[in-house]
């Protein structure tokens, strides 16, 4: 049994994802799910289905949920992988292990990155991280700001780690791997500086400078035309850094590596 929020909210069992039918069912599996093992009030869990204008019978609509999500995860012998959804006064709870649970075990292993002093060890895991994405977080659920905004906290972590893995990579002096994760994700976020500039310095070190500078003449005239800004000290760095010709990348080592990835080496004068 598996848990997932990173993509489509569902239940997957050796039989196949559960039934879990309505968006609203779906939402209420998703806030237990986001404080698992957490007791979840009632009142959140109304807020997370209906916002500000919940009916008169939201609770009754709730029990009833709860109810057939019990029944589902009972025929899917839930018990047996230690899963349970328990009612604690006004609250529900759904106890289950952390590895059942895909964000779980994608911030399990960012933190295992973080650990490595190999970048090669950090870049496997990162990209097994990065592989539990299935789609946007909480995809099928009800549009609720409850909702909303913890699938743009998991988006923004997804985010930084593409980033992290990207500067991994540099590490390896493997800029076009740097560039092609990169690529994708800069082009869906326009106007995240800090993708344009690790985008930028990428492909200035994989030798392609006229894109990278590209890259910037492009994020600025966004950033002016849609936010009436000019480019962050990031982005006017990387930019700086290009037109200077410097060798180095402005930030190519994450915090904890040595350089080029040799444990016990400082960085070079």
């Amino acid at each position: 049994m598996e848990f997932r929020l990173l993509g489509t909210v569902c239940v997957d069992t050796l039989t196949g994802p559960l039934p879990l039918g309505p968006a609203k069912r779906r939402s209420l599996l998703a806030a237990l799910l986001l404080r698992a093992n957490t007791p979840v009030s009632m009142a959140r869990l109304t807020d997370c289905l209906w916002d500000d204008d919940p009916p008169l019978h939201a609770r009754t609509v709730i029990q009833g949920h709860v109810s057939r999500l019990r029944v589902l995860l009972t025929g899917a012998d839930a018990e047996a992988y230690g899963v349970e959804l328990a009612t604690l006064g006004d609250a529900y709870v759904l106890r289950a292990p952390e590895t059942l649970l895909d964000s779980q075990r994608f911030e399990e292993l960012l933190m295992l990155a973080r650990e490595q002093r190999s970048p090669a060890d950090s870049v496997l895991m990162l990209k097994e991280a990065l592989s539990l994405w299935q789609g946007p977080a909480l995809t099928g659920t009800y549009a609720s700001a409850p909702l909303q905004a913890a699938a743009q906290a998991l988006e923004e972590s997804r985010l930084a780690t593409v980033e992290q893995l990207a500067r991994a990579y540099a590490v390896l002096g493997e800029h076009h791997r740097a560039a092609a994760v990169l690529r994708a994700e800069a082009d869906a976020h326009p106007m995240r500086e800090s993708l344009a500039a690790a985008l930028m310095t990428a492909l200035y070190r994989s030798g392609r400078q006229s894109e990278a500078l590209d890259r910037f003449h492009r994020t600025r005239r966004m950033l002016a035309d849609e936010l009436g800004i000019d480019p962050g000290r990031e982005l006017a760095d990387a930019y700086a850094q290009i037109l200077r010709g410097d060798p180095e990348p402005v930030d190519a080592r994450p915090p904890g590596y040595p350089a080029q990835g040799r444990p016990g080496a400082g960085r070079r004068p």
